[in-house]
């Protein structure tokens, strides 16, 4: 072959989003919504560019962010390639869930502290018997970010599947309650083992957009666009807060994350 991996990564990543690797920001907010950005380009007036990826650059905050779509191969692709970014510091994932435990309401952030892994990309990155973790010293100041506004975060344990229509398996929902799982999406637990793989600092807000189990608890098209306009901007401030935040404090970040490997 006649590209290196680093050269072909990099060159995948630039070919994604459309724009050139040595004006991409620190610090990573990443995301499954074209509203997302949009928000995020007109709150900042970040620069936008569009390929499989979409991309708003924000240097003013040392922050970009990009739109990778839906699923665990997109979520592994794009941490395979922000990792070999020569001045990456941080990648904070800005998902949503549906909720599984009753605690849990539509509205709710969830910062995870760990993800099982019910999907299948991440055994090429690491063997089965790996836990999918974020990184703590990043999640920390998730946490932090969410506390600050004066909402109370829920932690505990997320499913990540890489299927649809589940909330029909009654044996599968079941297995759900049964684990005390908190809540369900379909990228962290590929998001965090990849980022592990490759060293990456990362920590995730996760907004709770439906409660599936619940009657009448499965998202549709009226609740969609009601979490848009309800909670998207404070989902997006508070990925904006950690981002200040870790970067306020980067040099003690930095020497904590040294013992995470």
């Amino acid at each position: 072959m006649g590209l290196k991996e680093h050269e072909y990564v990099r060159q995948t990543l630039e070919r994604y989003t459309g724009f050139p690797l040595d004006r991409m920001c620190e610090h990573f907010l990443i995301t499954n919504f074209k509203k997302y950005a949009d928000w995020f380009q007109q709150k900042t007036g970040g620069e936008r560019s569009e390929g499989n990826f979409r991309l708003v650059n924000a240097p003013d905050l040392n922050c970009t962010l990009i739109d990778f779509g839906i699923g665990s191969p997109q979520a592994a692709l794009l941490i395979h390639c922000l990792a070999y970014l020569d001045r990456l510091k941080s990648v904070i994932m800005l998902g949503m869930c549906g909720g599984i435990d009753d605690t849990l309401e539509v509205g709710h952030f969830v910062v995870p502290s760990a993800a099982i892994r019910g999907e299948g990309t991440s055994r090429h990155y690491l063997p089965p018997e790996f836990p999918a973790i974020p990184a703590s010293s990043v999640n920390l100041f998730c946490i932090g970010a969410v506390k600050r506004v004066g909402i109370q975060p829920k932690c505990g344990i997320v499913y990540t599947t890489d299927r649809r229509l589940w909330e029909y398996d009654e044996e599968f929902v079941s297995y759900l309650k049964r684990q005390r799982i908190l809540a369900i999406e379909m990228e962290l637990a590929t998001l965090f083992s990849v980022s592990y793989h490759y060293e990456v600092p990362i920590g995730s807000i996760m907004l709770v957009s439906d409660m599936p189990l619940q009657r009448k608890g499965i998202k549709s098209k009226e609740l969609h666009q009601m979490i848009y306009a309800e909670y998207m901007p404070t989902h997006l401030e508070l990925g904006l807060e950690a981002v200040k935040s870790l970067e306020a404090n980067w040099a003690d970040v930095s020497r904590r994350l040294s013992s995470e490997w």
